[in-house]
């Protein structure tokens, strides 16, 4: 990966919520997301819970799918309790930098990428 520095989670696309994998959840986030929805957790887990793996993990977001929290303005609609999976991702420190260079590229003023271009010609 060329440049591993943080991007502006808010210029990006919520490539990490479209794209990233998957969202468990644990008995505290659940707790937490469904009084932020007011909502009881039985409730929560009746309709948001997409998946339950054989080890009984359960997720809000399945494989490539969109977050189901995230709003038409790409912000999360749950964020003040978003889970910990969420807290704790940031695409710049994953194995897999696709999230991160597609972001990146997004933020790349075309100019400079212009620019850079030209440079590797």
């Amino acid at each position: 990966m060329k440049d591993p520095s943080p991007l502006d989670c808010l210029k990006c696309p919520a490539l990490c919520c479209r794209m990233a994998g998957y969202v468990e959840v644990s008995p505290s986030d659940i707790t937490k997301l469904s009084r932020f929805l007011g909502i009881s957790a039985r409730a929560f887990e009746a309709k948001h819970i997409v998946h339950v793996t054989r080890a009984g993990r359960k997720r809000i977001k399945a494989g490539y799918e969109t977050c189901q929290f995230l709003g038409s303005d790409r912000r999360c609609t749950v964020y003040p309790a978003r889970p910990a999976d969420c807290r704790g991702y940031f695409c710049w420190e994953q194995n897999d930098p696709t999230v991160y260079e597609y972001a990146r590229f997004v933020q790349t003023p075309v100019r400079r990428l212009r620019a850079e271009e030209a440079a590797e010609e």
